[in-house]
């Protein structure tokens, strides 16, 4: 029998060292990342409280109508900063909140006003979402992180400009079409679209998208981790995620979240929700 020969002149072995290394690295980083942000945080919550406590007592002493509008923009924009300040240290803590009955129609809202007061103006944004939708039992802010991952991933997507386009409906799956989609399942759905008009994916980056690490993003502008978090976030939240995409005709992220059966009247006054239809068309 001739000798087995061993080849060393491989460098997978190598190259695969270096991957695991970078990975560790990177991973590193957005450990002092979060840290970092965590302090800031902080910092930003100190600063801002006193200007909530100010602003009603401004109120008190102000008669001039400009002057009063201003101060309402003013203490609305604190308010805002406040709550983006919890979520951070929420997320920040590992826990992001417990899930709850969430009315997504006002997630969406805010997401789109967010996008349309921070993207750049060449970017268009455009919303369908209606008032009838159905109830999520959800975690609050890894929603919020999930749709604003998407919505900055289409921003990049479109540097040269574009349309964002979000839009939510109640959904119903039967088996069939539940076959149609990836981990799909029939039931009762509250399904979210986050679609761009931008760059697209290439087939050599769709095949591993959900994978970490793997980006579309130029070196130092992604770490890859984005859209496996998102998946594996709606994936706990019991949902699916499906995307249609094309090369320089841009992509639309479709997220179906299982709408719950708990009565709206568990939210408290003022909010209402349709019931969901006492049978699925699930079989």
């Amino acid at each position: 029998m001739p000798p087995i020969e061993i080849n060393f002149s491989d460098d997978s072995g190598p190259s695969e060292v270096r991957r695991s290394a970078e990975q560790v690295r990177r991973m590193q980083r957005l450990e002092n990342i979060g840290l970092l942000a965590t302090r800031v945080a902080h910092d930003l919550n100190n600063m801002l409280t006193p200007m909530l406590l100010a602003a009603p007592m401004l109120r008190e002493s102000i008669r001039d109508p400009s002057a009063l509008s201003l101060l309402e923009t003013m203490e609305a924009t604190v308010v805002r900063a406040t709550a983006l300040v919890r979520q951070i240290l929420e997320y920040s803590h590992g826990n992001g909140g417990q899930s709850r009955l969430v009315p997504m129609q006002q997630l969406l809202h805010e997401i789109a006003r967010f996008a349309d007061e921070t993207f750049p103006a060449q970017i268009a944004v455009e919303k369908r979402i209606p008032d009838d939708l159905w109830l999520v039992d959800a975690n609050l802010s890894q929603i919020h992180q999930v749709l604003l991952n998407l919505c900055v991933n289409a921003r990049d997507a479109m540097a040269r400009g574009g349309t964002l386009r979000l839009r939510a409906e109640n959904c119903q799956l039967d088996a069939i079409d539940a076959l149609a989609i990836e981990g799909g399942r029939a039931g009762s759905f509250v399904l979210l679209e986050v679609e761009d008009t931008g760059i697209g994916f290439p087939p050599e980056v769709l095949a591993r998208m959900w994978e970490p690490y793997v980006t579309t993003k130029t070196e130092g502008k992604g770490t890859g981790l984005g859209l496996s978090t998102v998946r594996s976030i709606i994936v706990d939240h019991g949902g699916f995620i499906q995307l249609n995409t094309q090369p320089g005709h841009g992509s639309c992220f479709k997220i179906y979240l299982p709408a719950s059966r708990t009565p709206a009247a568990c939210l408290g006054e003022g909010i209402r929700a349709p019931a969901l239809p006492l049978v699925d068309t699930a079989t």
